[in-house]
């Protein structure tokens, strides 16, 4: 009877943590940006993207500028830098404020 109870525990601790990993699936639609300046882009003299690459270079992180909320993207870098500036949809793993991105595509 012992057992019974242990294996309905650990099987109900592994749905819970599958069901836990699912919940933090997102699709998120914004636009690329850098994680200092976030929406409002300090390089006035600048574009959006020529911003977000110029920042990216002295070492910052790419980010989401999504409604009021920007989150600081980790993966896919080469595919950000190629939309830095512009619309996008992200799917990724959201931890806190940080979005693991598992696809990155163009958004109209």
């Amino acid at each position: 009877m012992k057992t019974k109870r242990k294996l309905t525990a650990a099987l109900i601790l592994a749905l819970a943590g599958a069901f836990a990993t699912v919940a933090q699936q997102q699709v998120l639609t914004g636009v690329v940006t850098d994680s200092m300046c976030g929406a409002a882009h300090m390089a006035k003299d600048k574009t959006p993207a020529q911003c977000t690459q110029m920042c990216v270079k002295d070492g910052m992180k790419y980010a989401l500028a999504a409604g009021k909320s920007v989150y600081t993207l980790e993966g896919h870098e080469v595919e950000l830098a190629k939309l830095a500036g512009q619309k996008v949809t992200i799917k990724g793993t959201l931890k806190g404020d940080t979005l693991s991105v598992q696809g990155v595509a163009a958004s109209k």
